[in-house]
């Protein structure tokens, strides 16, 4: 009986021994993912509430994250680096969740927190385990983060493409109004370019361009542009235009009204900012669905191109 009581507290104490030896007192968690985005388009994308939400693997209600049985709360900080509240009733970890730029177009994201474990053999067990089932929780979150952000739409809201410009010929033409220009007012500038166009016996190749411009959202300057099959001579009003081949465009094509139309247009001018290219050219609506024909807006099929360099 005692040799089986001495064997018995042997093994208890290798055991205790074991939770010292094996076990530290701070149990460091770390995961981490890269993702195919900018870390500018990255990081105000985390901080978009309604953008996670997208993406978040548990339960979001009232602007609470919530994965298995912990809240999880993103803080506001600085472009490297986001604080993340990990809580619960028995829980409370400060963790950290680095944005590192790895190349314009890629970046790290490392989630690093840490427990504290006891010095009670049994309790320290206990959270050294809880702490490998959070760090497990973190590798899932992050991994759902990788899968939705390596798509630039979802951080972009539109499908933009990098595409080569095809080597154009143009002639453009332009005017301005008070007000937003309207579908008469444009196309009255489209149809003197066709017309001219026609009289030189040359063949319209490509949907009409179009560019609108104001300073005061009162006086709007409106240019148009038609792409032909040949060099026709300039005149008073209408100019010859050449848009150079294999240079970089952004391409995003959206169906609906102006708004829409706006909210894209804006967007890829996000997107080039974040991957810091610069804008040779003017950018511009291809209007594919013609407008006049067409009153119901929300048939309406736009393309617009972004020349970036």
């Amino acid at each position: 009986m005692k040799k089986r009581i001495l064997i018995s507290l042997t093994v208890i104490a290798l055991l205790i021994g074991a939770d010292y030896l094996f076990i530290p007192n701070i149990v460091n968690l770390k995961t981490s993912a890269n993702i195919s985005a900018t870390r500018t388009g990255l990081h105000r994308s985390l901080l978009d509430k309604d953008n996670v939400a997208k993406w978040w693997p548990g339960k979001v209600s009232n602007d609470s994250f919530y994965f298995n049985d912990l809240v999880y709360t993103i803080n506001n900080s600085t472009i490297t680096v986001l604080p993340v509240e990990i809580a619960n009733k028995n829980t409370l970890l400060t963790s950290s969740l680095f944005l590192i730029e790895i190349s314009k177009e890629a970046v790290m994201v490392e989630w690093v927190s840490a427990m504290v474990t006891s010095y009670n053999p049994f309790k320290r067990l206990q959270a050294y385990y809880k702490a490998k089932k959070i760090e497990a929780d973190m590798s899932a979150i992050i991994n759902k983060m990788k899968s939705f952000y390596d798509v630039s739409e979802n951080i972009y809201g539109f499908n933009i493409k990098k595409e080569l410009v095809m080597d154009s010929i143009l002639i453009q033409t332009s005017d301005s109004c008070k007000g937003i220009p309207n579908n008469q007012f444009i196309y009255g500038l489209i149809d003197k370019l066709r017309e001219y166009a026609a009289s030189q016996s040359v063949k319209q190749t490509g949907y009409p361009m179009l560019n609108i411009f104001t300073n005061d959202s009162i006086n709007f300057v409106v240019k148009v542009a038609l792409p032909l099959n040949h060099y026709i001579p300039s005149t008073a009003n209408i100019l010859q235009k050449r848009m150079l081949g294999m240079g970089n465009i952004l391409v995003t094509e959206v169906k609906g009204g102006n708004a829409i139309g706006s909210r894209a247009f804006e967007q890829i001018k996000i997107y080039a900012d974040d991957y810091q290219r610069l804008a040779p050219a003017i950018p511009f609506y291809s209007l594919i669905t013609d407008r006049i024909k067409e009153p119901d807006s929300t048939k309406w099929v736009t393309k617009i191109y972004f020349p970036v360099m």
